[in-house]
C-alpha cells in the first residue's frame, strides 16, 4: 500500500515583525483548484498557494529585496516530504523551506535565535560587503544578547535583527526604536568590542577600555 502526502509544513520568516512561522498546508484545503492566503500571527501575508492546471504555485513577498517571487511544483513534487527551498531569485537567499514537518522543524530548529541561525547559514558569504567583519558583528552582539546587555530604551529586550550586506538594524518588537550598526570596517569592529552594552534608540555604544580579545 502506497501513503499518498496530505500535508506540508512551510518555515517562513515575517518581513513585518521578524518571527519565525511555522504553517501547515493540507491537500485537502487546496483542493484541485483552490488557493490558500497564509499570514503571520501578526497579520502580515507570508505566501499564497494555489492549485491550477495539474500546478502548485506560490507566491512569496520577499523580505530582502521587497519583491514578489513565485514558484512552480508538479503535485507530486510539492507534496513530496522532502525538504525544499524557498529562495529570493534576487540574491539567491533563503527566505524559508516547505517539506514534511519532521524536516522542517529538524532544518530550522525553532529554538535558534535570529543570530545564531545567520550564524549557521554559509550562504549568507557572499551576501555581506566583509564577510569576515560581518560575522564578528555578528558574535559580538549575540554575546551582548545573551549577557543581557542589548535591549531598547523603553526597557524592552525584544529585538528584532534584519541584516543588511553592510549593516545590522536593529529593532525593538515593542515600541519601534531602530538602532543601525554598521559593519564593514575594522573601526566598526572595534566601537563594537568596546561596548558594555547595547540600546536600540540610543545614541552610541556605551565603552570600556581595551578591546575584547
Amino acid at each position: 500500500m502506497v501513503l499518498i502526502p496530505t500535508s506540508v509544513t512551510v518555515a517562513l520568516r515575517c518581513p513585518q515583525c521578524g518571527q519565525l512561522e511555522l504553517v501547515e498546508l493540507s491537500r485537502f484545503a487546496l483542493g484541485q483548484d483552490g488557493s490558500q492566503r497564509l499570514t503571520c500571527t501578526c497579520g502580515r501575508h507570508l505566501l499564497t498557494v494555489g492549485v491550477r492546471r495539474r500546478q502548485v504555485w506560490m507566491q512569496v513577498p520577499c523580505y530582502l529585496c521587497d519583491g514578489t517571487h513565485f514558484q512552480y511544483f508538479t503535485p507530486a513534487e510539492f507534496w513530496n516530504p522532502a525538504l525544499k527551498q524557498i529562495l529570493c531569485a534576487e540574491t539567491d537567499l533563503q527566505l524559508g523551506v516547505l517539506g514534511g514537518e519532521a524536516a522542517v522543524v529538524e532544518y530550522v530548529r525553532p529554538d535558534m535565535s535570529d543570530l545564531e541561525r545567520i550564524l549557521d547559514d554559509a550562504a549568507f558569504d557572499e551576501f555581506f560587503d566583509e564577510p569576515a567583519i560581518m560575522y564578528q558583528v555578528l558574535n559580538q552582539v549575540q554575546e551582548l544578547n545573551a549577557e543581557g546587555h542589548l535591549h531598547c530604551r523603553c526597557g524592552s529586550r525584544d529585538i528584532r535583527v534584519n541584516v543588511f550586506p553592510d549593516r545590522l538594524e536593529l529593532i525593538c518588537a515593542d515600541c519601534g526604536r531602530e538602532r543601525s550598526v554598521p559593519a564593514t570596517s575594522e573601526r566598526d569592529l572595534d566601537l563594537l568590542l568596546c561596548a558594555t552594552h547595547l540600546e536600540v534608540g540610543g545614541e552610541s555604544p556605551s565603552r570600556r577600555s581595551g578591546r575584547k580579545k
